[in-house]
This record gives C-alpha cells, structure tokens and sequence, in this order.
C-alpha cells in the first residue's frame, strides 16, 4: 500500500476532532487511554472485510489476524519464523518442505496444522482472482501436500529458489472456515478466525477494536489495538502531533512539527527500500511504447518532488529504479547509474524523444497527438488524503503538460483508486515498486508474464501490466540457479532491461515511513534499536515481528 503523508498541518480545532474520532470508536485519546493507537486504516468509513485475500480488505487481515509462515525481517536481512519453525530444499532444490511451529491454535481454540497452510495455498492455486503473496509463485508449484499435521511439502514443476519468500510469505487461514465458503472471491470474512496476537472485539465503520487472543502462541504484553477511520493525512498528522497516536508512518517534516514537540517519547525512522515511480498502463497507446515511457522520463522535476512531498528526505531515482543502499553487494554503482541521462529533469530532451518517438504536437505547440491521430490526454490517479503522492501527482502532471501530454491529477476514494488500479482500468498512478530479499522480486514485479493479470483481474503486482519474454528467461535463468555470483551477473542484465522498457518511471527513492510515540508504549524499532522495520503498513508484515517486544510504558 502506498505510504501516508502530508506537508502542512490543521489548526489546533481540527486535531480534536481527530481526537474525537478516536472517542467515537470507543477509546478517549490522551493518556488514560488503554489501547494501542495504530495508524494503519485510509478512509474516512470503513467496510467489514478481513479477507486476506483481496485488495481492499482491513488492514487487520494481512497484519495482525492471519500469520504468514514466515517473515521476511528487512531490517535484518533475513527470514523470521512464524508459523513455521524451519525449512529445507530437496531434490535439486524442486521440493520445499517446511516445519510447522507445534502447540499454536486458531482463536477459535482449533488447532492449526500443515493442512491449513495447504488448503490455503491451493485455495489461491483454484480460485482465479485470489491475491497473496504467494500467488505468482504458485505457476511453478507441482503440488502441495501435507504429510503429517507437522510438515508442509511443496514440489515445483522447475527449479524457482527465490519462491521461497513468497510461499512462505503467504497469509495462511483457517481451513475448518474457508472450507465451507462456495465462493471466496466475494467472502469477506467478517467475524475472521486467526492465529494472530489480537482479535477483532468490536467493529464500527468510524473504526474497530482488537482485544489480545489468549490463545496465541507468544507472549503478548500490551492489551489490544485501536484502528480508525480517518478523512486525510491532515487528520492523521494533527492528532499524531498531538500525542494522540501510538504507532504511525508519515509524519511531515517531523524533526519540526513532531520530534521537537516531545523529543524524550516522540521518534521516526525512515530507510529506504523501494522508489516511487509513475506507472502508465502498458496497455494503451500510446504507453505501450517503451520508446514513449523512456522519453518521458527526463520529464520529471524530480527534486521539486522530494523538496515538497517529502520535505527534502529522499534522492531522486536512478534509471533502474532501486535505491543505492536497499541491495547491498547486488550492484556496482555504474549499474544503477548507466543511464541516469533518463532521471536528470530536462524536458527539453523529453520533447525531442517525444518527436522521435512519432507524437507530435498539434499544429507546432499544443497537445501532442499520437500515431492514430488523437490527442494524448491522461488522468493520474491518487487516493484523496495521501498529500505526498497528491504532490507528486500534481508536479507530474504539470512537468507532462509542459511537454505537450494533457495531463490531470485526479484524486479518488482508496476504494476506487484500487479497483481502477489493480483491476488495469486507470492510464497513470503514482505507486511504489516491489521489493523483497532480493532484486527479484522487484524485476518479476515489473516485467514477468507470471505476475501479469488481464484486464478486470485483480493484480497488485504488475498492475500496468508488462510481460517481456526476454526478462521472463533470466529471471527463469535466475531461479535456477543457486549461486549468487550467477544470479547478480543476471540481475545486473535485467537492470538494462528495465530501462531498455522502463515498464515505470522511477521518480525519487521512498523512506518506509515509520513514526511512535511512547508516552503509553514502547519497545519499538528505531535505528538505533533496528529489529525489525517499523512501518506498520509495509511490503512485508514485519509487524508481527513487533508485537512481542511492544510493552506498556
């Protein structure tokens, strides 16, 4: 999900009526106030779905409700056991067999066993729309089976060892539930049963309780969550600013309007993961042109971006669209930057690519037109509220009208932004770029037939809709093989293929936004401190990496 953010901050009336949101959901703000506060919900009304396996569910279902069997710990470079304790590969690596932890149950006092996880991964495998982590992995899955109620064995059709982290990645749900659904696609799971830390208690659509699940299998030391619905990032920011939230992401230009407020309890923390990229629908003209995204790409002000979304936090992309640091020993420096001619703002370069790339402009200076005759014209899609990619947006748009594309900033309900977005109807978005253990998730991501969905079908991957078949081989090269020396020299190949296509316009790189406040509770991650990320809406639920260690000041 894309992060939150904003610039500028309400007056003093506007953080109490944040304040009483929170009151209205049953939990008063300020001190008293026993409930963890956990920025993590967009939108003002919120539905009651906890199904993990669509786009627009609660934040509760990927994030606190239902466990993965693994976590894959950014900050430490590693995978973290969750619902399963280990793993192992056999068969010149064509079989993976996972340990199930022993003694965990369901909320609902059932046991949980290796049927559950798979019932869960052929429930995605069987049922066309599903989401998951694991579904672009599962094209290469043989069979799932459970042997014992201990062990998971999955066997692949050909050797894909980067599919580990998503397998283990996946959501798992219960199958004494899920079982008895006749059409998951639409179920959306309103009383969920999970193996998480919390439980859902009560439930408005202002906002939802969780109260801790006796029944888990960790010791969990802070009594339960409190989510809120919330009408924009300047809400969100007045009553964090205000003291009245535990656990955020974006705060704006927090070393002034935040930290310098309460520097003893209030804190952030902001690595760099992935960038923010423009993404056009590759599947209409005239951005199913790699020539036409390529010569848009010096279009972009991309440190006006950074200066005003993110408050001079960030640096603008590279041509390949990963941030310097986030892949260490992955790439030599001149990899990354062979083509930043791309990244450098020069819109008069993007007018004489444009020309060569057949869009002219209409009668020698207006709106270009392109090679069926039409005029080129394009909305870009942002949620409403989500101020720092409304500003990128609103930046993109004007640096594209400069160079003759009749471009609008169009803001919409989340809702609707994914449903246009993942369901392949929008023209341009402002999105930020896969990321995992290594680049490949990101290049799979961006350019593979096997993360690909048509139009109408949901795809959080791959959304724009991109399949390269020459990308497909090395990557199909790459996991393959087990030697990392192999797989950087293919990484390395399908960095110049990224910008040979550039299926997205890499715009500046994205912090994992991360704020606390710990007047009521501590233990967070901090850089510092940095067992895990602390962005509680991240690619990866390494929340439940923090909820063990969270403790009531």
């Amino acid at each position: 999900m894309p992060p939150l953010g904003r610039r500028a901050l309400l007056s003093a009336a506007a953080a109490t009526a944040a304040g009483g949101l929170l009151t209205a959901c049953g939990s008063p703000p300020g001190r008293s106030r026993r409930l963890l506060t956990v920025i993590a919900e967009t939108g003002s009304l919120l539905t009651r779905n906890f199904s993990p396996f669509v786009p627009n569910a609660r934040w509760a279902a990927q994030y606190v409700l239902h466990e993965p069997l693994m976590v894959w710990n950014m900050a430490k470079g590693r995978l973290e056991p969750q619902l399963a304790t280990g793993y192992r590969w056999s068969d010149r690596n064509h079989t993976l067999t996972l340990a199930m932890r022993q003694g965990v149950r369901w909320s609902d006092g059932r046991p949980f066993t290796a049927h559950d996880a798979a019932f869960t991964l052929e429930l995605i495998r069987r049922t066309k729309g599903l989401i998951g982590r694991a579904a672009p992995a599962l094209t290469d899955v043989d069979t799932i089976t459970a042997p014992d109620d201990g062990t998971l064995r999955i066997t692949l059709k050909r050797v894909n060892t980067p599919s580990l982290h998503d397998l283990v990645g996946q959501a798992i749900v219960p199958q004494h539930v899920w079982g008895e659904i006749d059409d998951p696609l639409r179920f959306a799971n309103p009383n969920p049963v999970g193996t998480g830390p919390f439980k859902v208690t009560q439930f408005r659509p202002q906002g939802y309780e969780m109260h801790r699940n006796p029944l888990y299998w960790q010791k969990i030391h802070i009594p339960g969550l409190q989510l809120s619905g919330w009408s924009g990032n300047d809400q969100i920011n007045n009553a964090t600013v205000s003291g009245a939230v535990d656990w955020g992401a974006l705060i704006p230009n927090p070393d002034k309007t935040f930290v310098r407020r309460d520097p003893e309890h209030f804190g952030y923390w902001w690595p760099h993961a992935t960038d923010v990229q423009i993404f056009f629908n590759t599947t209409m003209a005239p951005f199913d042109d790699p020539a036409v995204r390529r010569a848009l790409a010096p279009a972009f002000d991309r440190k006006r971006m950074v200066d005003i979304a993110v408050w001079g936090k960030s640096v603008p992309a590279n041509a390949v669209g990963l941030p310097d640091g986030a892949y260490p020993g992955w790439f030599e420096k001149e990899t990354l930057h062979r083509e930043d001619k791309l990244t450098a703002y020069d819109p008069k370069a993007a007018e004489l690519a444009l020309e060569k790339a057949g869009l002219k402009r209409k009668g020698g200076g207006g709106t270009r037109v392109g090679k069926d005759g039409k005029a080129v014209r394009l909305d870009i899609v942002v949620p409403a509220g989500w101020t720092d990619f409304v500003s990128v947006a609103r930046i993109a748009a004007d640096n594209l009208r400069t160079v003759g594309i009749d471009a609008t900033m169009r803001t919409t309900s989340f809702d609707s932004w994914s449903q246009d977005v993942y369901g392949g109807s929008f023209q341009a978005c402002i999105s930020a770029g896969e990321w995992g253990a290594t680049p490949y998730n990101y290049f799979r991501a961006m350019m593979s037939k096997a993360t690909k969905a048509p139009k109408g079908q949901a795809a959080t991957l791959n959304f724009h809709r991109l399949a390269d078949p020459a990308s497909d081989d090395l990557l199909a090269r790459w996991a393959a093989v087990s030697d990392q020396a192999e797989q950087k020299d293919l990484a390395r190949q399908l960095a110049s293929r990224f910008t040979e296509l550039m299926p997205a316009v890499p715009l500046y790189e994205q912090p994992e936004w991360g704020a606390y406040n710990t007047q009521r509770y501590t233990g967070f991650p901090t850089k510092e401190n940095p067992y895990a990320a602390l962005r509680p809406v991240s690619r990866f639920p390494s929340t439940f990496l923090v909820f063990p260690h969270l403790r009531t000041a």
